[in-house]
């Protein structure tokens, strides 16, 4: 029969109790050379987390700003995008108005007027173009697109036209349309808000205002005189070949003036591009300064934690051998 004395019990849960230690700090340290931080940071900063509080609360205002300054380049790059848009279908339906003048008739009026209907419905919907879900042109109105369809503009003006009685009368009824304040252009087609989104906060007392509505001159004029060449061979007008070849000849010119206002506003949209990325490398730049900073305050050092786990290592299978040993003694061991 075996046999244990009161001294041989106490060993034996002395051991069990430096069996668990070694391995709880084993477990730690196996955890801290992985991720390469310290688990008690209680420790590491001998109580004092004032530095680190205010290392982590500069770090969640730079993720901050990063966002914001992420969302306002995504925002850019998409207005630059519909912007370019715009810009190509005026000069191309510029120039294509510019050759039918070259040749007056019927034919190549019509070539021009079925052109325009294609370039007014791809000119609304880039200004009617939104990000996740925003309108990129409505201003500080996100509840939706800021222009009505190219069917419902071409509607509206085809019916504040009806009647006119040569090409003059009707650029002059197409001009109160779209430039009246107040009028059927602020009133029937545009939707989106009548002030600006706020501006994107970029950090040190920086920020960018992205100010372009889909009501602004340019685009305006953009669609005025494209909607002018969609109808200068349209049925419902009482107009005479050299009425309908003058509207289509002064949509073109102003078309091709048109589209150097919208590169101008580009040319804008590209600065605001340009101040957006230097706060974004900026931005990236002091957050990896932050990260070495709160590294530098909970990092362990990698060789001295493997030093450290190897010698507990040491001293659990030295503990287990002991143990084995102990285990193995009986009376008659002891008698023989």
């Amino acid at each position: 029969m075996d046999f244990q004395s009161v001294g041989d019990l106490a060993s034996s849960f002395l051991m069990q109790r430096q069996n668990t230690s070694l391995k709880t700090q084993m477990s730690r340290l196996t955890q801290e050379l992985a991720s390469g931080r310290s688990s008690d940071l209680t420790r590491q900063l001998s109580g004092s987390f004032g530095q680190l509080a205010d290392v982590e609360h500069q770090m969640q205002l730079q993720q901050s700003l990063g966002t914001a300054t992420a969302e306002a380049a995504l925002f850019t790059s998409s207005m630059q995008s519909a912007l370019a848009l715009v810009q190509d279908q005026a000069s191309e339906l510029g120039q294509l108005s510019a050759l039918a003048n070259t040749t007056p008739g019927a034919t190549l009026r019509s070539s021009v007027a079925v052109a325009a209907g294609g370039h007014l419905d791809a000119i609304i919907s880039a200004l009617n173009t939104d990000v996740a879900g925003r309108p990129l042109f409505s201003g500080a109105d996100l509840d939706g697109a800021p222009l009505a369809s190219a069917g419902d503009i071409l509607s509206a003006v085809r019916t504040a036209t009806a009647g006119s009685l040569d090409a003059a009368d009707f650029m002059a009824r197409l001009d109160g349309f779209f430039d009246t304040p107040g009028g059927d252009f602020e009133t029937l087609i545009y939707q989106g808000g009548t002030t600006n989104l706020s501006p994107y906060q970029l950090g040190e007392g920086q920020s960018v205002q992205l100010s372009i509505r889909a009501d602004d001159p340019a685009f305006r004029d953009a669609i005025k005189y494209t909607v002018a060449a969609a109808l200068a061979d349209d049925a419902t007008l009482t107009l005479g070949d050299g009425s309908r070849d003058a509207i289509v000849r002064q949509a073109g010119e102003a078309l091709l003036t048109q589209a150097d206002r919208v590169t101008r506003i580009q040319a804008d949209l590209g600065y605001a591009e340009s101040r957006i990325e230097q706060s974004s490398v900026r931005i990236a730049a002091e957050l990896t300064s932050l990260e070495y900073a709160r590294s530098s305050l909970v990092a362990v050092d990698p060789f001295e934690t493997a030093t450290e786990l190897e010698n507990v290592r040491f001293q659990l299978e030295t503990l287990y051998t002991v143990t084995a040993r102990s285990a193995r003694l009986n009376l008659m061991s002891f008698l023989s």
